[in-house]
């Protein structure tokens, strides 16, 4: 997580913030990529949690590989359909690319994106299956890997000018290339008596985990627009330059629903462990207890940044930075909200409960994203996180509060 922000001065600088915020719209854009895997990835966590806790290690082996083989065709049925329709796109256009070099650079960068995230959606079943077996620490081991090999590679390429769209490359495709390494060594080392089977195929199973991951998918889709548009947005309706700014102060609020979700993910497996085993009274205590630590933890951070982002950004980016800091304590307001509702999704999750999620998101996706569009026409970009943060708290953290408190007492 601090690596990124290592890296940014020098990715923001050799780029230019026109390219940067290139970038940083085209990655955002393309975040909906988190529903291609049409939520299998989230079906399996679910699933392959409640067979670790009635410790069914052939039940295990089996949900990974049907699952696996379903990502495998969804993959390569997304690849055929991406080649199709790339020539007849004006890329440059729909991104809102204004100067030569980023013009030229677009369908490249395109590409670049596409290309990884198409090749992650069989490899991200790895991230997957040792959080929910509940051994997340070795995903991490091979994240910070991937992390220190990222810094090196961007150093490199910036000290000896080897190009930008060098630059692009490496930084996209690295995390791809550990996550592929991280699950050759586990399902054919670590783990191997889950190793996928291509043998193991099964049609029934396989609708099941299609049953519960489509709904996942259609919530993730819900969520990337609610949460991840922020910049497309801005791009559309100011600039790229002020795409780049955003980015900037975003990244850094979001390192405070990172951190907490490192902490809260756990928890999805191991309710689901617990559930398995009756043990409910363990799921509704610690729901509890991780929900004001990690809100605690969110407010402790907002204020940390707040007394000192002008000295961190002038030290960071340079003096010349600009960036507004009513928007910054918007986007922070929405990550404490996020941390203090985070625990109680984990615990729909577990549960599988997936269709109450969805319908809270379907009202506030559709109502935020329209008025967010709309209002930063009018106003200054102030307006995109103040409304996100306000309705995400009245549409989104009390009915679901509401609702898990409900499915505890009854369960």
């Amino acid at each position: 997580m601090v690596i990124p922000l290592v890296t940014l001065p020098i990715t923001y600088n050799y780029l230019n913030s026109e390219v940067y915020g290139l970038w940083a719209a085209v990655t955002q854009f393309f975040g909906l990529f988190a529903f291609s895997d049409l939520g299998l990835g989230n079906g399996l966590y679910t699933k392959l949690s409640q067979a670790n806790g009635k410790d069914d290690l052939t039940l295990c082996k089996k949900i990974i590989s049907n699952t696996f083989c379903i990502l495998l065709l969804i993959a390569v049925a997304l690849s055929i359909i991406f080649v199709t329709i790339f020539p007849f796109v004006n890329w440059a256009e729909l991104m809102n690319a204004q100067g030569d070099e980023t013009i030229s650079l677009v369908p490249y960068l395109i590409l670049i994106i596409v290309g990884c995230k198409l090749f992650d959606i069989p490899i991200a079943i790895i991230q997957r299956t040792q959080y929910a077996l509940q051994e997340g620490y070795r995903n991490d081991i091979w994240g910070i890997m991937g992390a220190l090999l990222s810094l090196c590679s961007i150093i490199v390429i910036a000290r000896y000018d080897l190009g930008k769209l060098a630059l692009l490359i490496v930084s996209t495709s690295i995390p791809v290339v550990v996550s592929l390494i991280n699950m050759l060594v586990y399902f054919n080392i670590q783990r191997k008596e889950l190793k996928i089977s291509f043998k193991m195929f099964d049609i029934v199973m396989s609708k099941d985990l299609l049953s519960l991951g489509i709904y996942f998918c259609l919530l993730s889709v819900l969520t990337s627009v609610g949460y991840s548009m922020d910049t497309f947005i801005v791009a559309k309706t100011c600039s790229l330059t002020d795409a780049a700014s955003y980015s900037v102060i975003y990244k850094i609020s979001i390192i405070c629903s990172a951190i907490m979700t490192i902490l809260g993910m756990p928890l999805w497996g191991a309710n689901g462990e617990a559930i398995a085993r009756g043990d409910i009274d363990w799921v509704k205590k610690n729901t509890r207890k991780m929900s004001l630590i990690l809100g605690s933890c969110s407010i402790l951070f907002t204020i940390c940044v707040m007394l000192s982002i002008n000295f961190i950004l002038r030290i960071w980016m340079g003096e010349s930075f600009k960036f507004s800091y009513p928007a910054l304590l918007w986007l922070c307001v929405m990550q404490i909200m996020f941390s203090f509702i985070n625990p109680y999704f984990m615990v729909l999750n577990a549960y599988g409960i997936v269709k109450k999620q969805i319908l809270l998101f379907l009202i506030y996706t559709s109502i935020v994203f329209a008025l967010k569009y709309y209002l930063s026409l009018k106003y200054s970009v102030v307006i995109i996180p103040a409304v996100g943060s306000l309705l995400y708290m009245i549409i989104v953290c009390i009915p679901t509060y509401r609702i898990t408190c409900k499915l505890l007492r009854h369960s």
